[in-house]
């Protein structure tokens, strides 16, 4: 005779902690930027400029890779070197984006209108 188990899975399955290749990683940068491209432009509405560390954050870039960069630092690095960003005013001790210039190049990039 057999008895009934009600099956409740109690493991997640993993998440990626590190992309896998190149392709994967540009694919995870610009999901993060499709999803957070509208917030940024949202809670900017009134500056010119957007600091460095403001863009990493409201674009959720420090969340890609967590444990290989817990910062977001290099992955906006990484957008500035392969020509997407300008690079950015260094006013004092803070790094300042334009404001325009990095929403419609980042709108171009993904390619939200």
């Amino acid at each position: 005779m057999g008895y009934s188990v009600d099956y409740k899975p109690t493991r997640r399955r993993a998440k990626r902690t590190v992309p896998k290749n190149k392709a994967q990683r540009t694919k995870d940068i610009k999901n993060a930027i499709r999803w957070n491209i509208r917030q940024l432009e949202h809670d900017t509405v009134g500056a010119d400029t957007i600091a460095r560390s403001l863009a990493i954050s409201m674009l959720r870039l420090n969340k890609i890779a967590p444990t290989a960069d817990p910062s977001g630092d290099h992955v906006m690095q990484q957008l500035i070197s392969d020509g997407i960003l300008g690079k950015p005013e260094r006013r004092g001790s803070v790094q300042m984006f334009d404001r325009t210039e990095l929403l419609t190049s980042l709108k171009a990039w993904v390619g939200v209108l």
